[in-house]
């Protein structure tokens, strides 16, 4: 063999390190391993696909935000220098809680990669809840760091204020805030990649996600890396996202992590163009303009896209997802005439988003043209790692008979269930039983396997997409002297889906108006959680032992609806 033989090796090793580049984060991990790990095995974690796109996409546009855009290479760094920033000036240990409250804006993705690499447990707020509620979520979770948009602010109460450490964000890029001074000012992070203390087990927790359920309080939803991971990977093969891909933030990043979307186009290489607040007509010139092949968003955001007046029909097929409520048959005919193709969804926080999808196209072909846009309308099939989407009679647990009639409630398992709902024991026992998830809402089973949801056995009221707790309401509204008794209805509203509706009970002697009502509830709850219409009664209808018959009062709202869900 010649001497230039043997060198071949060695050249090849400089190449690799050659198109690595010296400052490559994944060239830099070491692989971790938690005891007993096969050798050949890592733990499933999402935030460890930053570090592969930073390699393979380095100058890859990852972000666009207005005028500004950060490859891949300026992501990564940008979070290794947060990661290092919340450890050594926020003082943030393994398993400490980090709130975020921010729109669709960087730091809200830098966030969700920067806190669990420092070691961290993600507490993401809605941005519609207020200031009260906002108290309550982050003392129930122990967060003691607050991510804050400058322009939020106003709903971190001062008793908050005092508990947590805040580092604010401004999104005036112009404007030099807190966050960015944190970031520059880290020019050498003292810990690498290396050192930085990312998760051992992928059952650990990563994300504590706040829901309002039955109860009247939010419930903090445990979900685990693996969970993250795997969901992650389903939305990329649901979603069909390729280093192609160019998503717009129109779904809130808040909500359920924004259905893994952040870590699934970071797998991918994709591009992430953020939206801070809703603003259709600057949606639609990003549609137009940027190139804009995906967007998820409450049936109410789609009805707000089809109904602009900048709508015309795209040059290039873009793919939404659409969840929180049924898209209407005229309404999927209108996104497919813009060359949108909507696929509906359906899940919950407890499953991280969408767990079940709609019929896709290739799907649809086997069935007549005729029952394409009826079909499209159910919420169909359990994703690619939705182990299993049954429908189950809830006394016997039994499947109930895919005959689209008979009603059972619909139970999940799989890697995308939650591990239970942060210190709460008794309601996590509730919702797992017999081996599934229950989660509360009615459906029937077709004979082609799909599901059709057809009513709600929790009170929850979904509008746009957003949860609301009847007993939340009702507790504020009985604070009011005059009223008795209330109950809130979840009734139909063309726009939104579903809105609060008060059945009030005047005490004796006393009277009240609907705006006085209204007026109270929007000093305590968030704007959508105020009643829509408040109708003042002499009976609320009850059971034997006093609760509630709430489906009566349902029925009088939805008599000329057929399903009870909008």
């Amino acid at each position: 063999m010649s001497s230039s033989d043997t060198n071949i090796p060695l050249r090849r090793l400089q190449g690799v390190a050659n198109h690595l580049g010296d400052s490559s984060p994944q060239f830099e991990m070491r692989i971790h391993r938690r005891p007993g790990q096969a050798p050949y095995t890592t733990p499933l974690d999402p935030i460890r696909w930053l570090l592969r796109s930073a390699m393979i996409y380095k100058n890859k546009v990852a972000v666009i935000d207005g005028d500004r855009q950060f490859t891949y290479q300026t992501l990564a760094d940008r979070v290794h220098r947060l990661a290092n920033v919340l450890i050594d000036q926020y003082g943030v240990q393994q398993g400490d809680r980090v709130a975020i409250l921010c729109q669709n804006i960087p730091a809200f993705l830098e966030s969700k990669y920067a806190i669990p690499a420092a070691g961290g447990v993600l507490v993401p707020l809605n941005t519609r809840l207020a200031a009260a509620e906002i108290d309550y979520v982050i003392a129930h979770s122990g967060a003691s760091v607050l991510v804050v948009q400058q322009d939020l602010l106003s709903r971190v109460s001062p008793k908050t204020r005092q508990q947590v450490k805040m580092i604010t964000v401004e999104t005036d890029s112009t404007k030099l805030c807190a966050y960015e001074q944190l970031i520059q000012s880290c020019t050498k992070p003292r810990l690498s990649w290396n050192a930085l203390p990312l998760t051992q087990d992928e059952n650990a927790l990563l994300s504590i996600n706040y829901t309002s359920g039955s109860t009247g309080r939010p419930k903090g939803v445990m979900v685990s890396y693996r969970s993250c991971y795997m969901m992650a990977v389903s939305m990329c093969m649901q979603a069909r996202v390729t280093p192609e891909t160019v998503y717009l933030w129109t779904l809130p990043m808040f909500h359920c992590n924004g259905w893994n979307f952040p870590w699934a186009l970071v797998s991918m290489g994709a591009t992430q163009v953020m939206l801070n607040g809703i603003d259709y007509t600057l949606i639609w010139k990003l549609l137009k303009t940027h190139g804009i092949t995906h967007y998820c968003g409450a049936p109410t955001v789609q009805n707000e896209i089809c109904n602009h007046k900048d709508a015309v029909r795209l040059d290039r097929k873009v793919l939404t997802f659409s969840g929180g409520a049924a898209l209407s048959s005229t309404r999927i005919k209108r996104l497919h005439d813009l060359n949108i193709e909507p696929t509906q969804v359906y899940g919950l926080t407890e499953t991280m988003g969408p767990c079940v999808l709609g019929y896709d196209n290739e799907a649809l072909a086997q069935y007549p043209k005729d029952q394409h846009l009826t079909l499209a309308a159910r919420v169909g099939y359990g994703t690619a790692i939705c182990d299993e989407m049954r429908v189950l009679d809830k006394e016997t647990a039994l499947d109930v008979p895919s005959d689209g009639k008979t009603v059972g409630e619909i139970c999940i398992s799989g890697n995308l269930v939650m591990l239970g709902y942060y210190n709460d024991p008794e309601e996590t026992a509730k919702a797992f039983r017999h081996g599934v998830f229950w989660t509360g809402d009615l459906g029937v089973r077709h004979v082609d396997g799909s599901v059709e949801i057809v009513d709600r056995s929790k009170d929850v009221v979904v509008s746009g997409g957003e949860n609301i707790s009847s007993i939340e309401v009702e507790n504020v509204i009985v604070q009011l002297d005059a009223v008795s008794e209330c109950a809130i209805i979840a009734g139909p509203d063309e726009k939104w889906g579903e809105r609060p509706y008060a059945f009030v009970i005047l005490k004796q002697g006393h009277s009240l108006t609907e705006e006085n009502v209204i007026e109270h509830c929007r000093k305590n709850l968030a704007g959508y959680k105020c009643p829509f219409k408040v109708i003042f009664t002499n009976n609320i209808p009850k059971t034997s032992t006093g609760k509630y018959q709430k489906f009566v009062l349902r029925e009088q709202l939805w008599k000329s609806y057929s399903k009870r869900v909008n």
